[in-house]
């Protein structure tokens, strides 16, 4: 059972997206960890949502010239953690760490975009928390290397609405199948389309879909259905991992997995027996071949994955995971001071760098239209 002494204020990220309302499905999700007990409650942390994150140096600079608009969520998100003695920052996204460092609650960092984005989001702010949560496994001795003072791996995980609940370890074993292969993932990044392109070339007959393939997008509404048709999934990364929603969606609808990073692999799914790994594309072909002959081998390990991810990866037991981990460390840390009005005293403190980032704002807004204009002057004169 979830620790009736956590009270969490999850801080999410509002960012906009093509497919659906990122806000009204956080909601949600918390919606569905509170009926399951966790006393959890959200807070938007996007400025102007939905819109994308800060990046560190843009955050940095408002935070140094004491940005009104940033500071003003800063004094929101104190009154929202009264009461609460843990702050989860769900995405790793825009608190500042000097902000973060003062708080009087114990504070986590959350992350699944390393090491993509480690120098532009986790590096520069990952030692101000009192816990890490790395959801890449590969990752997680950079934390420590950075000066984070503790960094456990956690799972992505799965949401609900990209499996189907009514599969059985039965249905697996012995339901039919009729797409050998296939997978949803872009083919344009550069770090993973000479591997795409191979498999492509191996399997011509194989249902990829994303920007890129010659299918293009699979509408959402077919996902699932075609996850239960699926024999095989294969999961290449752009670079170390595993870390993606394919590593947990593709065994929750009983899709054999055959997965790279098998390095790592090992540590969320077991090898051989709920998962095959690989570590060349080369050796994923020779895989997928293999199990498309050997079709009892594959639904013994594709039913094995499927009781693991709906076991230990749904969403609610990820959440467990997760206040288990703060459960115990909370006590390891002293407790901060009492509330402080952190954004309040940034606000007093930069009133001179603010003050001079206003000038220069309101003189680039002059001089800028009329450098422009005598440029075009210059240029009809010398025609």
């Amino acid at each position: 059972m979830p620790s009736p002494s956590l009270r969490i204020l999850v801080a999410y990220n509002y960012h906009a997206s093509a497919t659906h309302d990122v806000e009204k499905a956080e909601l949600a999700y918390l919606e569905r960890l509170r009926r399951s007990g966790f006393d959890v409650e959200g807070f938007c942390v996007s400025l102007n949502p939905p819109g994308p994150r800060l990046s560190f140096a843009e955050m940095d600079a408002r935070w140094r010239r004491g940005d009104r608009e940033l500071l003003s969520l800063y004094e929101r998100l104190e009154r929202a953690l009264e009461g609460k003695n843990v702050l989860l920052n769900e995405a790793g996204v825009n608190l500042h760490p000097d902000f973060v460092a003062g708080l009087p609650v114990f504070t986590v960092f959350q992350c699944f975009d390393d090491p993509e984005s480690s120098d532009d989001l986790s590096r520069p702010v990952a030692s101000a928390y009192d816990l890490c949560l790395v959801g890449n496994v590969a990752e997680v001795e950079n934390y420590l290397n950075w000066g984070a003072l503790r960094a456990v791996w956690m799972p992505l995980g799965l949401r609900s609405a990209i499996f189907d609940t009514t599969l059985t370890y039965e249905k697996i074993l012995d339901g039919r199948r009729d797409i050998d292969l296939f997978m949803m993932s872009d083919r344009l990044s550069p770090m993973r389309r000479a591997r795409m392109d191979q498999l492509a070339a191996a399997f011509p007959d194989a249902h990829f879909y994303g920007r890129g393939w010659p299918r293009g997008y699979l509408p959402a509404d077919r996902e699932v259905e075609f996850l239960s048709r699926t024999k095989i999934g294969p999961n290449l990364h752009n670079s170390t991992g595993p870390i993606n929603y394919r590593l947990y969606y593709l065994p929750a609808n009983g899709v054999m997995q055959i997965c790279d990073n098998k390095r790592h692999l090992g540590t969320v799914f077991e090898l051989g027996k709920e998962v095959v790994g690989f570590e060349t594309v080369e050796e994923c072909i020779d895989l997928c071949r293999y199990y498309l002959a050997h079709d009892e081998e594959r639904r013994i390990i594709a039913a094995n994955g499927w009781k693991r991810a709906v076991s230990d990866y749904s969403e609610s037991a990820v959440f467990r995971r997760l206040a288990d981990v703060i459960s115990l460390h909370i006590g390891e840390s002293p407790a901060g001071p009492p509330v402080s009005n952190i954004a309040a005293r940034q606000l007093e403190t930069t009133l001179w760098p603010r003050a001079w980032y206003k000038v220069k704002s309101e003189a680039a807004s002059i001089l800028g239209p009329l450098k422009r204009l005598a440029q075009r002057m210059l240029a009809h004169f010398r025609a």
